[in-house]
């Protein structure tokens, strides 16, 4: 068992070392490989490896410096070093550079969760102070080993021996973070595990074979979850069904296993459309129309929802990302003067814009009345049921309108298309059956799509570190994307209630035939038996396989939609505003209806490169 982690101090936890070479080089004039060549010089002399005499004490500073001056001046006469501190080569080394954010975290990180930590580095007594400051974890370290107080290096065996001996782990009960891999090659013959440093977001994935890091818990973010509608008549466990009253007052079989719940979610014998009718159970304050997906099952869904994928593949998603980048540019573009702004209108702008050019809807009608429209149903009082009707009965008439041709559409949309192809689907689609696909993707892909968007990036503000990785690594994205989407729930409902046609085995219980049941999403994809730590934002966990888009038949038609575009956009905020933090000084006010949970206001400080904020 793994009992003391140490870490090297030069391009681990201080920002890479050619970057400090090529700063200084900035700072005085001469370049890495001018410096790196007089150093070896004087090392040569000495026939010692390049830093060694200064690193095991051998030299002081002052004298290391007067002898690496010699060298430069010999190696390149012409060169001017007149700006070059060298017999106080810390001090100038060490100015203006920034430690390496996500290492100091991880390491502060490690402490709270109980290791031991340690330094190991080859370093320089006159240094000590400046390096220090640098990190600034005194604090949280409980062994310093410093070549230059025990007069030998990485990577000499002795040295780990030194390590061991004042830590007291020994062997495989030390793992070692360096950015050399001679220095890992020795450990691992002393028995250490070692992990190579190349890159942060590298090492905090291949950690994971030793040890699950913590990182930020959705639950710290204030008002991130919804209160759920329904009441708790008796809570259920990982091995007993709890029993709920959902908001049509119906008792409902609570469902929270993960494993039960993806059974559910995939059966055939667990049906929507019972729950779509006057006195059915529901967590909707209304009913829907039959032709939304959501009210159909078995043959009747398929063949509906075999149509409307041929939209909304990746494929065809893909095809429009071009689109979705020039849309975001533009909105993006409006701000980059501004060092306060609240990003939320701007997402909003953003996606409401695609999703008027994929349907081929009008912009400004899509603003002026389907906006408002959809947000009244998205965001509806359970209370005031009138309103949504109203709103809902515009909406379809709207929609109903494009379809038939009363109000026009642009061609190349999806509306345009649908309606041209409709023959194609076995028996041909009414325009009812149109109108019912239309509201899912008018709803969905604007509302729940900027929905989901806005808690993503709202959640990797609240967390530093993990826009930090984002900026470092934009390969994270869609592992980043995915885990938030795993623990974010779109609204105050995480699923819809079923009726059991069969009497059902689960893992929890027995469900009884004609039972409603609510296969809740939102706790399975929390379940401690399949995601460990489950409410940390972990980008690099190993199981991915989340529910939050539903699963089987009834998988969500829009999470390529989703997915692809949220990617995209997150791609060119972190493009143009790579330093964007959350404005603490203004309160995030939140919009809660039936459906739908997300912040009003995403007020942000949008930081210089040059800026720095500590990473917590």
């Amino acid at each position: 068992m793994i009992k003391t982690i140490w870490f090297d101090f030069g391009g681990v936890l201080s920002p890479p070392i050619g970057e400090i070479f090529n700063i200084y080089h900035i700072k005085t004039g001469i370049s890495p490989n001018q410096l790196k060549e007089a150093m070896l010089d004087v090392a040569n002399a000495m026939n010692m490896p390049m830093l060694a005499p200064i690193e095991n004490a051998v030299l002081m500073e002052s004298e290391w410096g007067a002898l690496l001056r010699k060298s430069l001046q010999k190696l390149y006469p012409n060169l001017d070093t007149t700006k070059a501190e060298l017999e106080n080569f810390g001090k100038q080394w060490f100015m203006g550079i920034e430690a390496n954010a996500i290492m100091i975290w991880f390491f502060k990180s490690l402490k709270k969760q109980g290791y031991r930590l340690g330094i190991l580095t080859n370093n320089v007594v006159e240094w000590e102070q400046e390096w220090k400051k640098m990190i600034k974890l005194d604090e949280y370290t409980d062994f310093i080993v410093d070549s230059c107080k025990f007069f030998c290096r990485k990577p000499d065996k002795e040295f780990f021996a030194i390590a061991e001996k004042i830590s007291g782990s020994i062997g495989a009960e030390n793992l070692l973070i360096d950015d050399i891999w001679e220095n890992c090659l020795s450990a691992k013959e002393k028995g250490w595990n070692v992990v190579l440093f190349q890159s942060n977001a590298q090492v905090l994935r291949d950690i994971q074979e030793y040890f699950i890091v913590n990182f930020p818990s959705i639950k710290d973010i204030p008002d991130y979850d919804f209160v759920p509608d329904y009441k708790v008549i008796s809570e259920s466990t990982p091995n007993s069904l709890g029993m709920i009253e959902i908001l049509s007052g119906h008792q409902a079989y609570h469902i929270t296993n993960y494993k039960d719940v993806r059974e559910v979610l995939t059966s055939s014998q667990c049906l929507r459309k019972p729950t779509n009718q006057i006195g059915g159970a529901s967590i909707l304050p209304t009913l829907t129309p039959d032709e939304l997906l959501l009210n159909l099952d078995g043959d009747a869904h398929k063949r509906m929802k075999d149509f409307a994928m041929k939209s909304y593949g990746a494929a065809s998603i893909n095809n429009i990302q071009g689109d979705m980048v020039k849309i975001t540019q533009k909105h993006l573009g409006q701000l980059k003067d501004l060092k306060h702004f609240d990003l939320f209108p701007v997402l909003d702008s953003i996606v409401i814009e695609i999703n008027a050019h994929l349907l081929g809807i009008d912009l400004d009608m899509y603003k002026q009345i389907l906006k408002p429209l959809s947000k009244t149903v998205q965001l509806a009082d359970k209370n005031n049921t009138n309103k949504l009707v109203e709103n809902f009965t515009q909406l379809y008439r709207y929609i109903m309108n494009m379809i038939d041709g009363t109000q026009s559409t642009q061609k190349n949309g999806i509306i345009d298309s649908w309606v041209q192809n409709r023959g194609k689907a076995n028996p041909p689609l009414s325009d009812k059956e149109i109108c019912g696909l239309l509201l899912g993707s008018v709803l969905g892909g604007y509302q729940n799509v900027l929905t989901g968007l806005s808690k993503v990036v709202y959640a990797l503000l609240y967390f530093p570190i993990l826009w930090k990785l984002l900026q470092e690594d934009r390969d994270l994205i869609y592992d980043m994307i995915n885990e938030i989407f795993r623990l974010t729930n779109l609204g105050t409902g995480s699923t819809f209630p079923r009726i059991t046609t069969r009497e059902m085995w689960l893992v929890q219980g027995v469900i009884p035939k004609g039972s409603v049941v609510y296969p809740d999403v939102f706790l399975a994809n929390r379940d401690s038996s399949v995601f460990i730590n489950p409410l940390h934002i972990n980008p690099f966990r190993k199981n991915k396989a989340h529910l939050q888009f539903g699963y089987g038949a009834h998988r969500c038609m829009g999470r390529n939609l989703a997915e692809i575009e949220i990617q995209t956009i997150l791609q060119e905020i972190l493009l143009e505003f790579p330093n964007l933090t959350i404005d603490s000084d203004i309160e995030i006010g939140w919009d809660n209806g039936v459906i739908l949970h997300r912040p009003k206001n995403i007020p942000v400080i949008n930081f210089d490169q040059k800026e720095n904020y500590e990473i917590q």
